[in-house]
């Protein structure tokens, strides 16, 4: 989408000297038209860079953020052991769920990194949210023992 801004805004000059050269019956100067053509290459392809950087930025965050609720996941698993019958019972119920939400934000999280450059950003609020909501049924699992 934003290549295609920039394409637009970077040729229309050129689209308006075409006009006024063919009325005056003469050609654009080939420099000039080969210049935009090569301009606005380098900017789609440094937009396309940056969108790559941003994704991989962002699957590296995630990917760290699911590895440290793994880890919290796993010392509640200990503590678990630990605790009474019902107790016990419970925070197994609650493991089970944290484990299926960190398992779908990592479902997320493949989907991204086997998307198009122009595809991710769509996914990434869902990784997001699911991140998010692994997060907040930890902080309530975690709230509820004893």
């Amino acid at each position: 989408m934003i290549a295609v801004l920039l394409f637009l805004c970077l040729i229309s000059p050129m689209v308006g000297l075409t006009s006024r050269a063919l009325a005056a019956g003469d050609q654009p100067p080939p420099s000039t038209t080969e210049k935009m053509i090569r301009d606005t290459k380098e900017a789609v392809e440094s937009t396309k860079q940056y969108t790559l950087q941003q994704k991989e930025s962002f699957q590296k965050t995630v990917q760290a953020e699911l590895a440290e609720m793994q880890a919290k996941i796993t010392e509640l698993q200990t503590k678990t052991s630990a605790a009474s019958v019902e107790a016990r019972h419970e925070m197994q119920k609650a493991l089970k769920d944290l484990e299926h939400k960190k398992e779908e934000a990592r479902k997320q999280l493949d989907e991204v990194s086997r998307s198009t450059s122009s595809a991710w950003s769509a996914l990434k609020d869902n990784v997001t949210a699911a991140v998010a909501d692994l997060k907040q049924s930890y902080k309530e699992t975690v709230s509820k023992l004893p």
